[in-house]
């Protein structure tokens, strides 16, 4: 019966012009408020680049219930900034991004809210570069894989598609492409609120979905000791890097360089000339032409085949 209500309740009209672009820290103190007396919410980051580490943060968005969400613009930029000419100049109106990250600081880090993102790694490194540490969360993305690996992706427009049988607005249409690709933080107000909060609201609505489907399914333990346990040990594994020694890495050059300079003369001398290794007629019409080795197949052009297989009989 649980399942089934929540299946429904994910199944509510999406409609776009009931999300609401936050202006105000009213309103965002509204939202906060809401978030915690629902005891779970979606979140979302726009960013400047899919670089979790490099990009800067643009706006977040929230959603609550299903229709129920919220732009919170950050760092939008009139048209033309950024460019020759254009200045750097902000929209006006947006809140800004030490305001916002204040206030949300408490929600995104008390263990007692659930916190739901598609992808969350990517967000998680988001906050996290801005000194806050996301706990508990879900990962719809994550769930999806866990639940149909093998069936069909996981971005959401395409879960969105299977499972609300809802077209989310794709990212090309606000940002634009190619050569008329402006970026996100230079998208109008009105048509960013449309879209983040679309997927703070399909997120929620996906993870309504998902969330019995994994205890029905019997797949709840491998999603949470697993999947959703790894991610913050990626997240973290890639926010700090990995230690490279210049110097072992330079000395393995050269053994390995000895090495195979010293395989390539034993090949010549059992070949009994020298040939160019990295040519495939070449090593066939040794192997098969002058060795005579079983096995040989030709191709269609007539050369020896000289496939991975063919090589590995």
């Amino acid at each position: 019966l649980a399942a089934a209500r929540l299946t429904e309740a994910a199944k509510t009209p999406i409609q776009r012009e009931n999300y609401e672009c936050v202006r105000d820290l009213a309103r965002l103190d509204a939202w906060i408020q809401d978030a915690y007396e629902a005891g779970v919410f979606a979140v979302d980051t726009e960013t400047t680049s899919l670089d979790s580490m490099q990009c800067d943060l643009v706006g977040i968005s929230l959603a609550t219930a299903p229709g129920r969400a919220c732009y919170i613009p950050i760092a939008h930029r009139d048209e033309g900034s950024s460019d020759l000419f254009g200045g750097n100049d902000l929209v006006a109106g947006q809140l800004s991004l030490d305001a916002v990250l204040e206030k949300m600081r408490p929600l995104l880090e008390e263990p007692g809210v659930l916190k739901i993102a598609h992808n969350m790694k990517f967000d998680w490194q988001v906050f996290q570069a801005h000194g806050i540490e996301i706990v508990a969360y879900d990962d719809t993305m994550l769930m999806s894989y866990v639940l149909d690996n093998g069936i069909n992706g996981h971005g959401m427009d395409e879960l969105a598609a299977k499972h609300l049988g809802h077209e989310t607005i794709p990212f090309g249409d606000v940002a634009g492409t190619g050569k008329n690709f402006i970026g996100f933080a230079r998208v109008a107000l009105d048509k960013a609120t449309e879209y983040a909060a679309e997927d703070a609201d399909v997120t929620l609505r996906l993870w309504r979905i998902f969330k019995p489907r994994l205890v029905a399914e019997k797949m709840n333990t491998v999603y949470e000791t697993l999947d959703r346990a790894l991610s913050p040990v990626l997240a973290r594994v890639e926010t700090r890097g990995v230690s490279i020694d210049r110097s072992i890495l330079s000395r393995l050059s050269g053994e390995f360089a000895q090495s195979m300079a010293r395989l390539e003369a034993e090949i010549h001398e059992l070949a009994g000339e020298n040939f160019n290794l990295g040519s495939p007629k070449q090593l066939g019409d040794i192997l098969f032409g002058k060795m005579g080795l079983p096995g040989g197949k030709k191709t269609a052009t007539g050369a020896w085949s000289t496939s991975a297989s063919v090589l590995d009989d």
